[in-house]
């Protein structure tokens, strides 16, 4: 009895952890896996990202002002140049002079900075969808 018990013990243990890794989502870029030092999360619906790897993905280059905790982002694309402005915990951000409501804020978690995904890639213009199948974000630039 006791080796029964300690088996579903360990299957119990097993299956916490591949359900903890699967409710972490994955972001593909032009059809490769990106890797992050601290994982994405999802809240309220949105895929949240570490800010420097996603910025530096599709070419911008990133900033951070410490007293205003302030991330921005300046990417120039064909003879386009485009500045993305987040502060930490305010659900206003700025694509170039123009401010966009957020649905959810950028954040400090592990610490680091946290960007909603879909806003700041689309903010750069480029494509992005969700893949319910593959728990994943596919971003495919042009």
């Amino acid at each position: 009895m006791k080796r029964i018990i300690s088996v579903l013990v360990m299957i119990m243990a097993f299956s916490n952890v591949a359900f903890a890794a699967s409710n972490e989502p994955s972001v593909y870029f032009n059809g490769n896996q990106m890797s992050f030092d601290v994982n994405p999360y999802i809240t309220d619906g949105r895929t949240l990202v570490p800010m420097r790897a996603i910025f530096e993905a599709v070419g911008a280059t990133v900033g951070w002002d410490q007293d205003t905790k302030t991330v921005y982002a300046v990417r120039q694309k064909g003879g386009d140049t485009s500045l993305v402005t987040l502060q930490i915990d305010n659900d206003r951000a700025f694509v170039n002079s123009e401010e966009k409501k957020l649905d959810v804020t950028a954040t400090i978690k592990n610490d680091r900075t946290f960007v909603p995904l879909r806003f700041v890639v689309e903010a750069l213009g480029e494509k992005v969808e969700w893949n319910r199948e593959r728990y994943a974000v596919i971003i495919e630039t042009e």
